[in-house]
């Protein structure tokens, strides 16, 4: 499942980002550097969906704040925006909810609106 190697990654990773202290409480800390340094490989399957869990939190945690704008408002509004041309006869409009580049458009143009427009 996962290697010493990887986990160490993970770990030096969220160390640099200072994300480790503060996305991972002690006890994950003590799973993540546990396994880290005692197993050449995990292959239990138990440890595995812990070590699983903890990864996930450092993942979210070592997202760019543009990031997590797009997940927030990019996604909602690409999907309002579809659902609109899609009533207005475009069929091929439907696939723009999911499309990366229309999500990342939409959050651009939103994080570059000047202060007091469209109020």
């Amino acid at each position: 499942m996962f290697t010493r190697k990887h986990l160490r990654k993970w770990w030096n990773r969220a160390l640099r980002r200072r994300v480790l202290f503060n996305a991972l409480d002690r006890e994950d800390r003590g799973y993540l550097y546990l396994a880290m340094t005692a197993f050449d490989e995990i292959r239990n399957v138990d440890v595995g969906t812990i070590i699983v869990k903890i990864l996930a939190k450092l993942k979210d945690a070592l997202k760019s704040p543009f990031v997590r704008r797009m997940e927030t408002y990019g996604v909602g509004k690409s999907r309002i925006l579809s659902r609109i041309a899609v009533g207005w006869g475009h069929r091929a409009a439907g696939e723009w909810a999911d499309h990366v580049g229309f999500v990342r458009y939409l959050t651009v143009l939103e994080l570059n609106v000047p202060s007091g427009w469209g109020v």
